[in-house]
C-alpha cells in the first residue's frame, strides 16, 4: 500500500512581512513538518495542493524549499491563486511544469497521479482551465486507461454549499467533467482552495477538500460573508492500495 501525505494552503510569508490572519504559517508549518518526520518518514510522497505563499510573497519560496528539503522522501507542489509560476519555477526547477504550466503525471509503482494547474490568467482568485490545459489533462486521463487515478487539484470544480467559497471554485469545469464519466475506473479527486474538510462525489467520482495548514474558513452556509473559523489546521494521510484509497484527517496542536 502507498502512503502520500498531503498538504494545501500554507500562505508562507517573506521575512519581515506581517503574519496574514495574525497567525504564523511558517511555525504551523514547521510543526506539520515535524511530525510528518517522526511518524510518516516511510511515506511515498508529500503534495501540496497550492496556495505555498501569500500573494505577492515571493521570496517564502525559498524558505518552504528548505523546510521541505529536511524530508526523507520525494515532494510534489502545486499551484493555487496566491501563487507565482515563474518564482515558484526558480526556486524548485525540478518541480512538475509542462507548457509553462506547473502541472504533471507520473506513476508511483502503480499509483497514478495527475497534478493540475487551475490558477486563472487574469490573476482573479477563481479557478479556471484554458485550452491548452485542457488538450494536455485529456491526453493524460485517456493514457490512464483502466487504472485508478488520483487527480490533485487547486480550486474544487463544483460547489460545497458555502456561498462565499463556492464562488470561487474551478469554473469552467464542464470538459473535466465529460473527461472523468467516460472513464470506467475509479478516479478520486484531492482539492485544496476552501481550508475546509469536505468530501463528496462529483462527475460519479468521490472528491475530497481539506483544511489549509494555516487557518480555516467557517462553514457558513447561509449568506456570502467569508468568515475565519476557529478549527485547528491539519493535513491528511492518504493510503492507495490496489482496490482501495483512504483518506485519514489530522488536527495538528497548533496555537
Amino acid at each position: 500500500m502507498k502512503k502520500l501525505i498531503w498538504l494545501t494552503d500554507l500562505h508562507l510569508v517573506e521575512q519581515g512581512q506581517d503574519w496574514p490572519q495574525g497567525v504564523d504559517p511558517l511555525a504551523r508549518l514547521r510543526l506539520c513538518l515535524d511530525e510528518i518526520a517522526a511518524v510518516h518518514c516511510d511515506a511515498d510522497r508529500l503534495v501540496v495542493t497550492g496556495d505555498l505563499i501569500q500573494l505577492r510573497n515571493p521570496g517564502a519560496y525559498a524558505i518552504l524549499r528548505a523546510e521541505l528539503e529536511r524530508l526523507p522522501f520525494p515532494y510534489r507542489l502545486l499551484v493555487g491563486n496566491h501563487d507565482d509560476r515563474g518564482a515558484l519555477r526558480s526556486i524548485f526547477p525540478a518541480n512538475n511544469c509542462i507548457d509553462g504550466f506547473v502541472q504533471g503525471f507520473e506513476n508511483v509503482d502503480g499509483t497514478q497521479l495527475l497534478y493540475l494547474d487551475t490558477q486563472a490568467a487574469d490573476g482573479k482568485h477563481h479557478g479556471e482551465l484554458c485550452p491548452t490545459r485542457e488538450r494536455w489533462i485529456t491526453g493524460q486521463i485517456e493514457a490512464a486507461g483502466e487504472e485508478p487515478l488520483l487527480i490533485f487539484l487547486h480550486h474544487p470544480p463544483c460547489d460545497i454549499g458555502v456561498p462565499a467559497l463556492d464562488r470561487l471554485k474551478l469554473l469552467n469545469a464542464d470538459r473535466l467533467t465529460g473527461l472523468l464519466k467516460r472513464r470506467r475506473r475509479p478516479t478520486h479527486l484531492f482539492c485544496g482552495h476552501v481550508h475546509r474538510n469536505v468530501s463528496g462525489l462529483w462527475a460519479g467520482n468521490p472528491f475530497a477538500t481539506l483544511k489549509s495548514l494555516h487557518v480555516q474558513f467557517d462553514l457558513n452556509m447561509a449568506d456570502d460573508d467569508m468568515s475565519r473559523s476557529l478549527e485547528r489546521p491539519g493535513y491528511a494521510v492518504v493510503l492507495v492500495g490496489s482496490s482501495k484509497i483512504v483518506v485519514n484527517y489530522r488536527d495538528l496542536q497548533a496555537s
